[in-house]
Order: structure tokens, then C-alpha cells, then sequence
């Protein structure tokens, strides 16, 4: 039977990384918070700050992100210590759970409180992992997942079948749950869009055949090299790059040599919303081995991109790379365009079709908004998460 949603119910999160910060998973986990009040008036997220005083926190998350996060309990530490932030954070939980009545639901993201959790207390967890551990970390992942205790939530069917395969296990009590996009999210019409860009960015108007956006970071395998080889064969598309540090940003500026390429650096998660939806054709060229900036990490196998479920929700036409993963979401000519990674020729292909058929432009477009409309947003995955039953 499934755990009953209910206002009474007391639910806690424990981070994995300090917040704010640049990183998705700050935004995954504020916005699966906020979405989860939906469901109980008690709500607490465990988490490092980044911001000092405590008394800014939610201001700041309101300036980061454009989140209010309402009635949700910021249950924070702070230090400049930038190493074991993981640990800092799982510290504090348990100390904070041990002292306090133990919550309906433990939902956690966080590797070392997860263990403590299931292992030492025997307590049962939704356990979110969004990755394949190694080391020290494979360790304590196996223990986790293989605890009776524990109902592990995963982004991606591929993930699935890779954690079972890492971890040589004939079963896991798993629910997979892909990212998704923030409620309430409505296109606008394609005749408005470009007006409203140059309402935002005066300077790039012209007389474009089209233009293409890019949400995201400048990491090896998000496909940065491919629009560029888009954008020499296109003179008359406009692509603009949004996200980056301002490191990254700047080394790219140095070598880029297309002046239909524009490096517009970092913008609020808040204002990256609004802008999605000001572009004739969103891009996704991910490759096949993808960077989280993280030496050693690559998570084009099994990733769940937050981006894809916020590109859908705009309603402009996505074009994506043809990844085993993103097909799970993705399907070609009907909610986008699915190519080669790393042919330009086909990607460019794409472009001229979705410049040319503004009919199937639409189509596919608002194919995507009702996709992520009926299945891809926060409040529906949040009721997903209550109706588990970890004890089952």
C-alpha cells in the first residue's frame, strides 16, 4: 500500500553539495524541495550554505534562482572549509535527526548520511543517486542499495541497468525517475519570440534566417566544438552560448572565430527560463562521453539533463543527439530532432528543415510542451516520491 500524502507528513533531504552554486544538482534539489511542500507543511532540507550569514539563505536562493521557497526549513552550516563538504553536511543531518523525532520520509542525495542511516539505524531512506561510485564511494553506494531498508531512486533507465551491472546485483528495489521542469511553464508564440530576444539583447538584430540557443556548461561533451562547426557552415543562423564559469567563457571567446557564435556567459537559472523560449531551435549536442567537470566522471550513458525536461517545457523545437539515454524522453520527428552527435552535416541539415517547416517546427515543439506538461514536472515526480512505500 502506498504511503498516504498528507499535510502531517514530515519529510527531510539531505543534500549532496553545498547550495547555491552553479552546479544542477543545487537546482535539482531546490526545486524537488519546493515542489514537495505540495504534499506536507514540514519540510526540511539539510545542506551546506555558500552565503555566510544564515539569515540570507532564502534571499539568496530567491537571487540565484528565482525560488521562494515558501515553508521550507533551511537546516544549514557554514565554514570555510571547502573539502568534506559531502561529509559536513551528512554530519549535521544525523546529529539534527538523532536529537529531533525521526521523520515519515529520509529522501537523501547524500552518499556518507545515507550509510549512517540504513546501516548503523536501520532506518528506511529513499536513496537518489544520479551516479556510478568508485573506490571508497562503490563501497558505501553497495552497502546502500543492497540494505532491505533502502528504495533507490534513479534518473534513467540506462542507469538502472548500469548500477545493476556495477554492482553485480540480481535485483534492486529501484523507482526511476527522470529530472524534469518547473510547473506552469507556457510557450510563446513563435511570431513574438524574436522580438522579445532583441527586446533583451538589442545588439543582435538582424535579418537572421534563424536562431539557435544553447543553455548549459562549456564541458568537454556538451558539444560546444559541434556548434561551432554549425555555425561556420549557417553565416546567416545566429547561436548563442548561454552558461559556463567565466574561465571557460573566456577561453572560449579566445578561440572562437565565427561571428554568428556569441558567447553570452552565465545567467540565473531564473533568466534562463524566460530566454528558452525566445529562440527558434534549442540545441542538445551532447556527445558520447560527457564531463560534469569532475575528473573521471562521465555521465553520457545514463544522464537524465535537467536542461532537456526545461528546453521541452518552452515549446521551441529541440534539436538533440541520438543518445541510447535521452530516447527514453526524446523521440525523433515527433517531440524533437534526434542526429548524429558528432556529424555537422546532419545537424545543420536539421536546422535548414526547422527554419524551412515552420509547420512541423510547431508541431514538434508543442508535441514536447505536452509532454513535459503530462509527465515531466517537479509537482508530478515529488507525488511519485511520497507514494513510495520503502517498507514494501
Amino acid at each position: 500500500m502506498s504511503v498516504k500524502t498528507s499535510k502531517l507528513m514530515k519529510i527531510v533531504y539531505i543534500a549532496p553539495a553545498p547550495i547555491p552554486s552553479r552546479s544542477a544538482n543545487s537546482i535539482h534539489v531546490l526545486l524537488q524541495c519546493k515542489a514537495l511542500i505540495k504534499f506536507s507543511n514540514d519540510i526540511v532540507l539539510y545542506t551546506k550554505r555558500t552565503v555566510r550569514k544564515k539569515s540570507k539563505m532564502k534571499e539568496t536562493l530567491m537571487d540565484a534562482y528565482g525560488i521562494d521557497t515558501g515553508s521550507l526549513r533551511l537546516v544549514t552550516t557554514w565554514n570555510m572549509l571547502d573539502k568534506f563538504n559531502t561529509i559536513q553536511i551528512a554530519l549535521l543531518a544525523i546529529i539534527h535527526l538523532l536529537i529531533n523525532k525521526w521523520p515519515d520520509i529520509i529522501i537523501s542525495r547524500n552518499l556518507y548520511a545515507s550509510f549512517v542511516i540504513v546501516i548503523i539505524y536501520r532506518k528506511p531512506i529513499l536513496f537518489e543517486t544520479h551516479q556510478l561510485e568508485y573506490g571508497f564511494r562503490k563501497y558505501l553506494q553497495n552497502k546502500i542499495i543492497r540494505s532491505k531498508h533502502t528504495t533507490t531512486i534513479l534518473i534513467s533507465e540506462e542507469l538502472k541497468k548500469l548500477i545493476i551491472e556495477h554492482h553485480k546485483l540480481f535485483k534492486l528495489k529501484n523507482i526511476v525517475l527522470h529530472d524534469a521542469a518547473q510547473d506552469g511553464v507556457e510557450p510563446i508564440s513563435r511570431d513574438m519570440r524574436r522580438n522579445l530576444l532583441y527586446e533583451v539583447y538589442p545588439k543582435l538584430s538582424n535579418n537572421w534566417d534563424g536562431i539557435c540557443g544553447y543553455f548549459g556548461h562549456l564541458y568537454s561533451g556538451r558539444g560546444i566544438e559541434q556548434i561551432a562547426e554549425m555555425a561556420n557552415k549557417r553565416p546567416n543562423v545566429l547561436f548563442l552560448i548561454f552558461g559556463g564559469n567565466q574561465e571557460d567563457v573566456d577561453a572560449k571567446k579566445r578561440l572562437n572565430r565565427n561571428d554568428n557564435m556569441i558567447y553570452m556567459g552565465h545567467v540565473p537559472h531564473s533568466n534562463s527560463q524566460y530566454l528558452m523560449k525566445l529562440f527558434d531551435i534549442l540545441l542538445m549536442p551532447y556527445q558520447k562521453k560527457v564531463s560534469i567537470g569532475v575528473k573521471g566522471h562521465d555521465t553520457g550513458r545514463w544522464m537524465s539533463p535537467m536542461k532537456m525536461f526545461e528546453y521541452m517545457a518552452t515549446g521551441v523545437p529541440i534539436i538533440s543527439s541520438n543518445l541510447t539515454v535521452l530516447r527514453e524522453i526524446l523521440k525523433n520527428n515527433i517531440n524533437a530532432l534526434l542526429v548524429s552527435p558528432d556529424n555537422s552535416d546532419e545537424w545543420v541539415l536539421a536546422i535548414d528543415k526547422l527554419i524551412q517547416d515552420k509547420a512541423f517546427s510547431e508541431k514538434i515543439g508543442m508535441q514536447s510542451h505536452k509532454d513535459y506538461k503530462n509527465l515531466y514536472t517537479w509537482s508530478r515526480r515529488a507525488k511519485c516520491i511520497v507514494d513510495i512505500n520503502p517498507l514494501q
